[in-house]
């Protein structure tokens, strides 16, 4: 385990390495790394340096720890912040359109490394389970669609940007442009030489110039 790993798993952890929370952290990162099905308890308590009776003991069956693993690692740890953030920054913007852009982007860029394998899991997750797609949607819905909306009203309103394209047309052009970076640079091609702020520049220029006004 490297040091940044090991220093970021203790922030997770907090001053005292709880059983229950080693065993949520390792079983996230496995989980990421091998899928669900493709990792057995036994596994997680060995990594987690424990037994499976002590798992069986924390989180009842596989089952109750992949739900724990979703409730308690990555929906509090990743999706709130993420959208919470991206709300108040919206709310928040004041200047220069393509500015915010890259800002807000980079921030996202790096609440991301920060934890990717719960980037990955909750990805794997939204596409397996109906249940969890519904809670998340919710979420979103609230707290990025809602303020997105309003944002590029308001902007629209003000003679900022373009008038002759919906706003939800621009809401989804936005969201496609950062998810699909952010996707790609923390999950997919991980591997690449990536530029991250000759990039996330290029995007923000690129989505300020096509929703200019003319």
């Amino acid at each position: 385990m490297s040091e940044d790993t090991s220093a970021r798993d203790a922030r997770r952890r907090g001053p005292v390495a709880h059983k229950h929370i080693d065993i949520l952290w390792t079983a996230a990162q496995l989980f990421a790394q091998r899928g669900i099905a493709q990792t057995s308890t036994r596994e997680i308590a060995a990594a987690a340096g424990t037994t499976e009776r002590t798992l069986f003991k924390h989180f009842g069956s596989k089952d109750g720890l992949t739900r724990a693993v979703i409730d308690e690692a990555v929906l509090p740890h990743l999706v709130p912040a993420s959208l919470e953030g991206l709300r108040q920054a919206v709310q928040a913007h004041q200047g220069d359109l393509a500015a915010w852009h890259a800002s807000l982007l980079r921030a996202r860029s790096v609440a991301l490394a920060e934890a990717p394998e719960l980037t990955r899991l909750l990805l794997v997750e939204l596409l397996r389970d109906e249940a969890l797609r519904a809670r998340f949607a919710s979420q979103w819905l609230v707290n990025l669609w809602e303020p997105l909306l309003a944002f590029f009203t308001r902007l629209q309103r003000d003679k900022r940007i373009a008038r002759d394209m919906p706003v939800d047309a621009l809401a989804r052009m936005f969201l496609s442009l950062n998810v699909g970076y952010l996707v790609g640079r923390h999950v997919l091609a991980t591997g690449l030489d990536w530029d991250d702020e000759a990039e996330i520049g290029a995007i923000s220029r690129l989505f300020a110039r096509g929703c200019a006004p003319g």
